[in-house]
Protein backbone atom coordinates (compact mmCIF):
# COMPACT_ATOMS: atom_id res chain seq x y z
CA UNK A 1 0.00 0.00 0.00
CA UNK A 2 1.23 3.44 -1.02
CA UNK A 3 0.19 5.88 1.71
CA UNK A 4 0.34 9.77 -0.01
CA UNK A 5 -1.14 13.19 -0.05
CA UNK A 6 -1.32 15.53 -2.13
CA UNK A 7 0.68 15.64 -5.61
CA UNK A 8 3.85 12.93 -3.27
CA UNK A 9 2.84 10.09 -5.66
CA UNK A 10 4.64 12.39 -8.54
CA UNK A 11 7.86 10.70 -6.15
CA UNK A 12 7.42 7.14 -7.04
CA UNK A 13 6.54 8.52 -10.94
CA UNK A 14 9.75 10.98 -11.13
CA UNK A 15 11.88 7.90 -9.35
CA UNK A 16 10.75 5.14 -11.38
CA UNK A 17 10.68 6.53 -14.97
CA UNK A 18 14.28 7.65 -15.26
CA UNK A 19 15.64 5.33 -13.38
CA UNK A 20 14.25 2.70 -16.31
CA UNK A 21 14.98 5.34 -18.93
CA UNK A 22 18.99 5.53 -17.54
CA UNK A 23 19.03 1.80 -16.77
CA UNK A 24 17.84 0.63 -20.26
CA UNK A 25 19.38 3.31 -22.05
CA UNK A 26 23.37 2.61 -20.56
CA UNK A 27 22.38 -1.38 -20.91
CA UNK A 28 21.77 -0.79 -24.44
CA UNK A 29 25.02 0.92 -24.93
CA UNK A 30 27.51 0.48 -22.09
CA UNK A 31 26.37 -3.63 -21.20
CA UNK A 32 24.52 -5.47 -19.02
CA UNK A 33 27.06 -4.71 -16.50
CA UNK A 34 26.44 -1.20 -16.01
CA UNK A 35 22.86 -0.93 -15.94
CA UNK A 36 23.26 -0.21 -12.13
CA UNK A 37 25.31 2.58 -13.37
CA UNK A 38 22.13 3.43 -15.49
CA UNK A 39 19.73 3.17 -13.05
CA UNK A 40 21.76 5.13 -10.16
CA UNK A 41 22.01 8.27 -12.61
CA UNK A 42 18.62 8.09 -12.86
CA UNK A 43 17.58 7.98 -9.56
CA UNK A 44 19.59 11.39 -9.09
CA UNK A 45 17.72 13.00 -12.06
CA UNK A 46 14.62 11.91 -10.30
CA UNK A 47 15.63 13.42 -6.63
CA UNK A 48 16.29 16.34 -8.00
CA UNK A 49 13.27 16.77 -10.01
CA UNK A 50 11.58 15.70 -6.67
CA UNK A 51 13.52 17.79 -4.39
CA UNK A 52 12.42 21.12 -6.35
CA UNK A 53 9.12 20.30 -7.22
CA UNK A 54 8.59 19.61 -3.39
CA UNK A 55 9.95 22.56 -2.78
CA UNK A 56 7.50 24.57 -5.10
CA UNK A 57 4.92 22.83 -4.19
CA UNK A 58 5.24 22.72 -0.46
CA UNK A 59 6.05 26.52 -0.14
CA UNK A 60 4.21 28.31 1.88
CA UNK A 61 1.45 30.48 0.35
CA UNK A 62 0.43 34.31 1.87
CA UNK A 63 -3.00 34.93 2.15
CA UNK A 64 -5.83 37.34 4.12
CA UNK A 65 -8.66 35.92 6.51
CA UNK A 66 -12.04 36.67 5.05
CA UNK A 67 -13.64 37.40 7.85
CA UNK A 68 -11.01 39.63 9.90
CA UNK A 69 -8.75 40.49 7.35
CA UNK A 70 -5.49 39.23 8.68
CA UNK A 71 -2.60 37.64 7.36
CA UNK A 72 -2.57 33.53 7.28
CA UNK A 73 0.11 31.49 6.01
CA UNK A 74 -1.51 28.42 4.13
CA UNK A 75 0.98 25.48 4.01
CA UNK A 76 0.60 22.54 1.58
CA UNK A 77 1.50 19.32 2.35
CA UNK A 78 2.55 16.96 -0.33
CA UNK A 79 3.96 13.85 0.79
CA UNK A 80 4.58 10.15 0.29
CA UNK A 81 4.59 7.92 3.31
CA UNK A 82 4.12 10.84 5.41
CA UNK A 83 7.95 12.14 4.29
CA UNK A 84 8.05 15.54 2.49
CA UNK A 85 8.25 15.49 -1.25
CA UNK A 86 11.63 17.49 -1.26
CA UNK A 87 12.79 15.37 1.73
CA UNK A 88 12.13 12.01 -0.43
CA UNK A 89 13.88 13.54 -3.48
CA UNK A 90 16.99 13.67 -0.82
CA UNK A 91 16.85 10.20 -0.16
CA UNK A 92 16.34 9.34 -3.95
CA UNK A 93 19.62 11.30 -4.75
CA UNK A 94 21.64 9.16 -1.64
CA UNK A 95 20.06 6.27 -3.76
CA UNK A 96 20.99 6.86 -7.11
CA UNK A 97 24.68 7.45 -5.87
CA UNK A 98 24.87 4.49 -3.98
CA UNK A 99 23.95 2.87 -6.72
CA UNK A 100 25.95 4.70 -9.02
CA UNK A 101 29.07 3.73 -7.21
CA UNK A 102 28.00 -0.21 -6.87
CA UNK A 103 27.22 -0.08 -10.71
CA UNK A 104 30.84 1.46 -11.36
CA UNK A 105 32.55 -0.73 -9.41
CA UNK A 106 30.89 -3.75 -10.54
CA UNK A 107 30.06 -5.28 -6.69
Amino acid sequence: MIIWRGWGILVVLMAAIPAVLGAVSVQALLGEAMAPLGAGIGLVVGGVASFLVGQRLNAPVQGYHPATGQPVLYKNRHTLFFIPMQYCGVLLLVLGAVLGVVGLSGV
